[in-house]
């Protein structure tokens, strides 16, 4: 049974919402935010987003990262035999923390930034009315874009997130994905093909050999896995850890650029590859990647003929995204649902 489930998103992703979803189950609430309330009320402070903001970077910067989760697992560690949902989740230590619950699971939320900016102007938070460029450099800091590693990090949260949901519909839209997610734990639902190939590409992913990141990737039709593959060097070539480690690394290239610069294949051309090795036609097929491809993944992936991409992390590749902006045969979708990743 899920005792603990934790919320991480941005401001405006619906968190609020799961909660009162989650309340409505039985489950009792309690914020990280708790705490650095109290600490606010201790110094004399005003509970407004922005001190709470700063105290909470101060408190994770003498504590540690993880100092609010602890302080939370411990309040609930001296209440035993209740569920909990605990909202707030802002940086990875903090979810490391929580983990130590026994059965703890993470939801992440979110929803596309324009959507997000409308949400946060219809609420007029705080007693006016936010402009959209300060809302937008708002969500940049919770992203984790120039804060601190110890600061706020709800990308990071996100990405260790155990089921995603996307949440761009109406509140039954909502409350359906997550009911879903228990009913996944309690056996009364099945996972959806989508969850079931994800499952299958993250699992790919440990074949993987890049010492950068771990990428799985399976091409589907007509509920069918036809092919798959993994990033990693190609077929008789030695590996990036027999040969002293990441060339781009050594040269400083960061992720998204210069893809030439790679003894690797990445996960989706392996399983383009395959197909075309294997004599298998996937035109009109749906690949399954557990991260945004990148622009040269995009292209043969758009010669290939697939029509359905579905992709769990993103990946900052700025042209592989203005390619897949200017074409109307293939559709993007953001993975939602379970991640099974061990």
């Amino acid at each position: 049974m899920l005792n603990y489930i934790g919320l991480t998103g941005y401001m405006g992703s619906g968190k609020g919402e799961l909660v009162r979803m989650l309340q409505e189950h039985g489950y009792n609430y309690i914020s990280l935010s708790d705490m650095v309330r109290e600490e606010a009320t201790k110094q004399g402070l005003p509970h407004e987003r922005e001190y709470l903001q700063k105290i909470g970077n101060a408190l994770r910067k003498s504590g540690g990262a993880g100092v609010l989760g602890k302080k939370v697992r411990e309040k609930i560690e001296k209440d035993p035999g209740k569920k909990w949902v605990i909202d707030g989740i802002r940086n990875p230590g903090e979810w490391k923390e929580l983990k130590l619950l026994p059965g703890f699971q993470m939801i992440g939320v979110s929803a596309h930034p324009d959507i997000l900016v409308d949400r946060l102007i219809s609420r007029q938070r705080e007693g006016g009315k936010q402009e959209k460029e300060e809302i937008l450099e708002r969500l940049k800091k919770e992203r984790g874009i120039g804060e601190p590693p110890d600061g706020q990090q709800v990308q990071k949260c996100l990405d260790e997130a155990d089921y995603f949901i996307l949440n761009e519909g109406s509140l039954d839209e909502l409350k359906k994905k997550l009911n879903h997610f228990l009913r996944l734990d309690t056996g009364e639902d099945r996972p959806t093909f989508h969850e079931v190939f994800m499952e299958i590409a993250y699992t790919w992913a440990k074949r993987a050999t890049c010492l950068r990141r771990t990428v799985g990737a399976v091409i589907a039709k007509d509920s069918q896995q036809l092919t798959a593959g993994y990033n990693g060097a190609p077929r008789g070539v030695p590996h990036c850890a027999e040969l002293g480690g990441c060339l781009r690394e050594k040269l400083g290239i960061p992720s998204g650029q210069r893809h030439e610069i790679c003894r690797g294949t990445h996960a989706e051309q392996n399983a383009i590859t395959q197909a075309a090795k294997l004599g298998i036609s996937i035109a009109g097929s749906t690949l399954y990647c557990n991260t945004f491809p990148c622009v040269i993944c995009t292209k043969m992936i758009l010669n290939a003929g697939i029509s359905t991409v579905v992709y769990d992390a993103d990946y900052d590749d700025p042209l592989s995204k203005e390619i897949l902006g200017q074409q109307k045969d293939l559709k993007l979708i953001r993975y939602e649902g379970r991640r099974v990743r061990g």
